[in-house]
This record gives C-alpha cells, structure tokens and sequence, in this order.
C-alpha cells in the first residue's frame, strides 16, 4: 500500500503514466485535501486524475494535520499525508523534498516518483528506454529533478537495460 501526494500524481498525469503507480502498490490512499488540490478544472491531467482517484481510497484529514503543519512548517495537505503514512505505517510516494524530509522525521519511508520508475524497470513493467523517455517527459513538463538526480536515474536506467 501507499499513500500518493499531489506532487507526485500530477507530474505523471501530465504525461499519462498514473499506471505506473498502479503497477507497484494494488492499494492507493490519499487525502481529501490531496484530491480537492489535483483535482482542478482546466488544469492538464485533471481528467486522467480523476479517474485514477476513483481507485483510490479517499480518507478525510487527519485531525492533528493543523497543528503538526504548523510545527513543521509545511501546508495542511502535506501534513494530512504524512500523517496517513504514518498511521497507516506505509509508504509515501511523493516529489516535494520538504515533504519528503518532515516524512521522515515522522519514520516515514518516502519514494519520489524516480523510484516508481526505476522500480517498474527493475520489475520489467517498462523497458528501460521506455523508462527513460518518461523521466525525459516528467522532467520536459515541469517536474523539477536536480540535475544529478536526473543523471543518477539515467545512469541506473542503463544500467538495467545492460
């Protein structure tokens, strides 16, 4: 299982690969905060979203998502996640670094959307030229992947195919 943020479902709608998510985890949960923000007309991939959402297991925010949002310094939203994982005691598959550190403060385990990736490769899911044409594809719409991140990944993705 796996709880999904926003910031790592709607950089793969923009490049219609959400099915990459369904390949790992055959149980999704998110938050109602998390589907009312992706969820936003005439914003591209919001009809693919929505459909993906209707898989997933909505849950309501946490009730502590204020006040731990505050001491952390992050949004409600991403505090409402955390949180999930954290009582659920699964994964967080997420693409927001600050995100991802308070996760971890909280023992959360976290995957970027890299991992997603690199894990169907491993698992034969996509070939690993497939593979890299969607981190090409994620990163050409606007996900931001450092630049030896985006390298690091690249070279793994040969490394699979060798």
């Amino acid at each position: 299982m796996a709880v999904v943020d926003s910031s790592a479902l709607i950089p793969l709608s923009w490049v219609g690969r959400l099915d990459l998510i369904d390949a790992v985890w055959d149980e999704r949960r998110t938050t109602e905060a998390v589907r009312e923000e992706v969820l936003t007309e005439g914003k591209p991939g919001t009809a693919a979203l929505k459909t993906f959402l209707e898989d997933v297991q909505i849950d309501g925010t946490p009730p502590r998502s204020e006040a731990v949002a505050e001491l952390e310094g992050v949004g409600v939203t991403d505090a409402s996640v955390v949180l999930l994982a954290d009582e659920t005691e699964t994964v967080l598959l997420a693409n927001d670094k600050a995100l991802v550190e308070v996760a971890r403060t909280h023992g959360v385990e976290c995957w970027w959307g890299t991992t997603v990736l690199l894990k169907c490769t491993k698992d034969g899911i996509v070939s690993p030229e497939e593979a890299k044409t969607v981190l090409y594809d994620l990163v050409d719409e606007g996900m931001n992947r450092h630049p030896k991140v985006y390298t690091q990944v690249q070279k793994k993705l040969d490394e699979l195919g060798a």
